[in-house]
């Protein structure tokens, strides 16, 4: 039976694919994956990073969603149940709590970059900047940047809408909205894609991402493949926890995680050949971060044929889905602030919005955006300690035939796998991952 306080779980498996997905695609790497496949290799550094992806972010987040499906609760309470019955310090409850934490950090800053492409996609629309020079494009950005009031006022918009999703609960609000704005995007960037195929040359595109370049694979590349796999499916925020918690029991829970991997790797390619046709198609050299999605990349579109129009179906196809990501990485924390702090959902959820708001104005009204720089902390060293510890924790500390009994709709083989790779591949990987952060 489930606590009183728990919801009643969603009855479709694929419900909990598609919100899991909805997230592991706003954390997806827009900003980094297009630059890091070409430098890195190509097709070479594909490969590690799928590898990367299944050895290290799939066992984790399958490592979480048991933990919630035996204990039934936050990720907090879902911890405490779990280290009960192995036996072991309570106060392991404690990583519950920081991964919620850390994922309200990430919803900030998905809140932020939703904000950023919706003034990319209306300003494309309009056509106000067709043809612009690039120095146009970075003046435009610069000054929505410090623009500080109307960018909180939009920031505060849509953390209120992400935590009235929330608020609406699972059924009614998260899982709608999974079912809504992940076939919507899909279908944008699939319109998108088609126009780069028509009004771009490919063949640079193909040589960019996927022609294996063994020769150029750098001391640094396994580092940035392990960073990338690991951020994208959100594993070690306690999403896991907080969705196994209120799925239904007995569900394969290693296939589902590994259909999340799919379709998000499905989603990155799709974005990667979009971002690098249209970039190479105007001269623009493909590069990471911020600069290459907020200007270089309108200043492609804008110079492009129809490229205003697709350029604003794209950059509004990244704003609903950072937003959409940002209402599901509220879940940990909803959770925990209604079960353990006894606030209800409804409470819960328009606390964690409401915090969420706060750590976006503290951050744009100290000068030079301290929040991007934390996401950046997170994401080279709490993050990787968040998921060893969960490793360690489920792989080591957690009776095996309590696992196995989660996990018993899955072949032998595949659990199998599974346990070996969260015990051995997972802290390898995770250690590598925070080594490469001190170079």
């Amino acid at each position: 039976m489930l606590d009183d306080n728990i919801p009643q779980p969603w009855r479709a498996r694929s419900t909990l694919v598609l919100t899991l997905t909805l997230a592991a695609v706003g954390l997806g790497n827009l900003q980094r994956l297009p630059f890091l496949m070409g430098e890195h290799g190509g097709g070479t550094f594909f490969v590690v990073y799928v590898l990367a992806l299944c050895a290290l972010s799939v066992p984790v987040m399958v490592a979480e969603v048991v933990l919630g499906g035996l204990g039934r609760g936050s990720p907090g309470l879902a911890l405490h149940w779990a280290a009960s019955t192995a036996n072991r310090d309570s106060r392991w409850r404690h990583l519950g709590v920081a991964q919620a934490l850390l994922a309200l950090v990430l919803a900030a800053v998905a809140v932020l970059t939703s904000v950023w492409c919706l003034h990319w996609a209306g300003v494309l629309y309009s056509g106000a900047l067709a043809s612009a020079s690039a120095i146009d494009i970075a003046g435009e950005f610069l000054a929505h940047v410090e623009n500080r009031p109307a960018l909180f006022s939009n920031t505060l918009m849509l953390s209120a809408a992400a935590g009235t999703v929330s608020a609406l609960g699972i059924r009614l609000g998260l899982g709608f909205v999974a079912w809504v704005c992940l076939p919507a995007v899909a279908i944008t960037l699939l319109g998108v894609l088609d126009f780069v195929f028509v009004y771009t040359d490919m063949r640079p595109v193909g040589e960019f991402l996927f022609t294996n370049r063994a020769d150029q694979w750098r001391a640094d590349s396994l580092w940035q493949a392990l960073s990338a796999a690991g951020v994208t499916l959100g594993a070690g925020l306690g999403l896991g926890m907080a969705f196994g918690a209120q799925s239904p029991t007995g569900l394969p829970w290693g296939r589902s995680v590994l259909a999340v991997a799919i379709i998000d790797t499905g989603f990155m390619l799709v974005t990667a050949v979009i971002v690098s046709a249209v970039l190479f198609e105007t001269n623009v050299a493909p590069a990471e971060g911020l600069a290459a999605l907020f200007t270089g990349l309108p200043y492609a579109f804008a110079n492009l044929p129809l490229g205003e129009t697709y350029g604003a179906l794209f950059f509004g196809a990244m704003a609903l889905i950072a937003w959409a990501a940002a209402a599901v990485l509220l879940e940990p924390m909803v959770m925990l602030l209604a079960n353990e702090w006894g606030l209800g959902r409804a409470s819960g959820a328009i606390l964690s919005a409401t915090l969420v708001a706060m750590v976006i104005a503290v951050s744009l009204f100290m000068g030079e955006l301290p929040l991007l720089q934390l996401g950046s902390l997170m994401t080279q060293w709490l993050l990787p300690i968040s998921m060893l510890a969960t490793a360690v924790f489920v792989g080591w500390l957690m009776p095996r035939p309590v696992l196995r009994g989660e996990l018993f709709r899955e072949p032998k083989w595949l659990f199998h796998c599974w346990w070996v790779a969260l015990r051995w591949l997972v802290p390898m990987g995770c250690v590598v991952w925070l080594l490469g952060g001190t170079l």
